[in-house]
């Protein structure tokens, strides 16, 4: 069952106005979540703060994948990131190997004092959100490190590791973590259907779309048509008009197999704790793609412009519509761009676009936050300063993310720059839903997610720029940012929740004809109505922290120490003992770590 929960209310947590000595241990993740803003971050700086910033890194429960082909990332009309991971059986085994490197990894980074937490910093407070982390590792209520620990000594099958493993990881995401049991009979029906309405493509372009088509959200195949895609595309298309149904299913089946390489060339755990293959088709009337996928919604700043729909609505515009690719550019920078501009909070820049484009933190901040804005967003007394996301126009093209999911983006993502600008990024056209089956139950639905900021600007120009001003924090008028998100005229009606039914939505189909072009070849209007599936917020999980010689984040060079510590804590990995080290990203992220915490122990029998 979908979950379409919305913030019952804004819970001010008193305990957070407890000194830190004064608090209980967190045992669980709603623990964890209890101690945060309910949207957004928040510090307050002392003597060690570069113009009032702090560096960070993610204290959260995300896995990492180390296989470009299987994440999608999505930026959509109403100013929202999708980052979908298909879940394969080596991601899902390293998870908990993964949490247990990081804890250890955690601790003795903070012994060898190369990072200091912010909130012992004289003058500083910050929530210690390494602790929580911590003590949600070793909490008991989740048995962590003593699987780990058993595990590493043989005592647990593979099964039962995968099992564990995504037990965990659905516990400590939850609401985003679905089993995808996608009854592909009935898609490949539909998409029959299509065909027989709309005829066999003509063009390269109708072809493109009609890949794209078989199973809807799931295909993404942006290389141009190989003779032999083109000739199963063919067959299936010919057999769509035949009365020879076994056939045709399986030569939709082949399509898609072409469509997807070895995106869906995995296994997973039934029921049972045995192994299976994700797609199963023991008949044409049971074909069947079940595996598990990690989605995370973020809610995005976009360019300071408005275009129309085709209603004529005033929409956001987004300054980089298109196909793209991470960027490394040599001795310029990395994936990891840690820019020396405080307000970025050298947190990574991952650029997709020459021009400089790319998703990075919300870089405005509220100083001198009032006393409702800390009731609202359960903020700690002490804090003096809010960082959060507009979800509008607000940058230069970039798109912004909270400071959590950017670090959590960057946690998703495989350590080695050679691998991550492999992962491609679909910018949608600015009129252009993603409408996406999010849980595989059929039914797709426009995504979004609870999340209702906004902002504006102190000024156009310089540091005027990085400072808001008339903060709205208010989810009983979400409706008005519904009208700024997607229009008035013709675009939704309500259901009775209050949440908007889309009718025949736009959605951009991105391919290798539209890579770095900033113009979509491939649109499609899918007919229908199309509710609004809001995820709930992810609370930023991060911890602020200071390092020695602070103010070389702000200086250039090639890889000071202080950016090379905030890079390494962006590529923390660790994996199975019976992994492969290096395709894992182990071995890259080990070789790094050696040279700046020397102390760390890279063996894999610790726990």
């Amino acid at each position: 069952m979908k979950s379409k929960s919305w913030l019952s209310a804004l819970v001010l947590f008193g305990s957070l106005s407890l000194t830190l000595s004064a608090r209980e241990p967190i045992q669980n993740l709603q623990q964890y979540n209890e101690a945060l803003p309910v949207w957004g971050v928040s510090w307050a700086p002392g003597k060690d703060a570069v113009n009032g910033y702090y560096p960070s890194f993610y204290t959260g429960f995300a896995m990492r994948s180390a296989f470009p082909e299987r994440i999608h990332v999505r930026l959509a009309r109403g100013n929202q990131t999708r980052v979908s991971v298909i879940l394969d059986q080596d991601t899902v085994r390293d998870y908990v190997f993964d949490l247990a490197t990081r804890y250890d990894f955690y601790q003795s980074i903070l012994a060898s004092r190369l990072i200091t937490p912010a909130q012992s910093v004289s003058g500083a407070a910050a929530l210690p959100q390494l602790e929580y982390f911590s003590e949600v590792v070793q909490s008991k209520d989740y048995g962590l490190l003593e699987f780990v620990k058993n595990a590493r000594a043989g005592r647990y099958t593979d099964a039962e590791i995968y099992q564990k493993s995504l037990a965990t990881l659905s516990t400590l995401n939850p609401g985003r973590v679905y089993n995808i049991q996608l009854d592909l009979t009935r898609e490949f029906l539909k998409w029959q259907r299509q065909i027989q309405v709309n005829g066999a493509p003509a063009t390269e372009i109708d072809q493109l779309l009609a890949i794209n088509s078989i199973v809807w959200g799931r295909i993404n195949y942006i290389e141009q048509p190989s003779p032999e895609i083109l000739q199963a595309l063919d067959q299936a298309v010919n057999l769509a008009f035949s009365n020879k149904q076994d056939e045709f299913i399986q030569a939709a089946l082949r399509l898609l197999q072409l469509a997807t390489g070895t995106r869906y060339e995995i296994q997973m755990v039934n029921g049972n704790g045995q192994w299976r293959d994700a797609i199963q088709c023991p008949s044409s009337s049971q074909c069947q793609l079940n595996y598990p996928e990690f989605t995370a919604i973020y809610p995005t700043g976009t360019a300071m412009a408005s275009t129309r729909d085709q209603q004529g609505n005033k929409i956001n515009d987004f300054a980089t519509p298109g196909l793209w690719q991470f960027l490394s550019r040599g001795n310029r920078h990395d994936v990891d761009n840690i820019r020396e501009e405080p307000y970025y909070g050298w947190a990574p820049k991952m650029d997709y676009e020459a021009a400089g484009n790319g998703f990075h933190n919300p870089a405005v901040r509220f100083a001198g936050v009032s006393k409702t804005v800390k009731t609202a967003m359960s903020l700690p007394e002490s804090h003096t300063t809010f960082w959060s996301v507009k979800r509008g126009g607000v940058s230069h093209g970039c798109a912004r993310l909270p400071l959590g999911h950017v670090w959590e983006m960057r946690h998703i993502f495989p350590v080695e720059n050679s691998q991550m600008t492999k992962i491609p990024f679909f910018g949608n056209h600015p009129q252009d839903f993603d409408v996406f089956d999010i849980d595989g139950d059929g039914s797709p639905e426009v995504m979004g997610v609870e999340y209702f900021i906004s902002y504006d600007l102190k000024g156009n120009g310089g540091v005027d720029r990085r400072e808001g001003a008339n903060l709205e924090i208010n989810p009983n008028s979400r409706q008005d940012f519904y009208r700024n998100l997607y229009g008035v005229n013709g675009v939704y009606t309500l259901n009775k929740k209050g949440l908007p039914v889309f009718s025949d939505p736009t959605v951009s189909v991105l391919t290798y004809r539209d890579f770095q072009k900033k113009k979509i070849a491939g649109r499609l209007m899918l007919p229908g109505e199309y509710p609004l599936f809001e995820q709930a917020y992810e609370q930023d999980k991060v911890q602020f922290f200071v390092t020695p010689n602070m103010q070389s984040l702000t200086q250039g060079g090639k890889s000071p120490q202080a950016k090379r510590i905030v890079r390494l804590l962006g590529r923390v990995r660790g994996c199975a003992p019976t992994a492969d080290q290096t395709a894992c990203g182990a071995k890259a992220f080990n070789n790094e770590a050696k040279e700046l915490v020397p102390t760390f122990d890279h063996s894999a029998d610790k726990h």
